[in-house]
């Protein structure tokens, strides 16, 4: 009966996991961040991902990160199926306009893309305000060099 038990937990879990992050149809229809781990699919270079509940990249999921150079254009895309995302960043200041793109946070939206470059070197923490906060959920940063 304890097998049994072990065993549908570790089930339990693991469609948990499997159900929480990421999207299933990133940039260029692949997967987004997966939960409880793995990469971000094919989420593009340069770019954030945002799954149902989780920003990714191409190399990381969970509380990803890009380093580039200064004035290089950082993409958010929000393909998640309609889940509503919003980009809120500790320096607001510092993520300037990127071609006829606005500055600052990104407010919410269910798709789309925006992008952001920053002038100077730094590492520039974000937020999705629905579903994290600046040390927890839903969180990235950018690292200018």
């Amino acid at each position: 009966m304890r097998k049994i038990s072990g065993l549908l937990g570790a089930l339990t879990l693991m469609l948990a996991l499997t159900s929480c992050g990421g999207d299933s149809a990133g940039p260029g229809g692949g997967g987004g961040g997966g939960g409880g781990g793995g990469g971000g699919g094919n989420c593009a270079a340069g770019t954030f991902c945002m799954g149902s509940s989780t920003f990714a990249t191409a190399t990381s999921s969970s509380n990803p990160s890009l380093t580039v150079a200064t004035n290089i254009a950082v993409t958010w895309t929000n393909n998640s199926g309609g889940v509503e995302h919003d980009v809120i960043f500790d320096a607001p200041a510092a993520a300037l306009a990127d071609g006829a793109g606005s500055a600052g946070n990104s407010p919410q939206h269910p798709s789309g893309s925006n992008q952001r470059q920053f002038g100077s070197a730094g590492t520039f923490p974000f937020h999705c305000t629905i579903h994290g906060t600046p040390t927890s959920g839903m969180r990235g940063s950018v690292i200018v060099q």
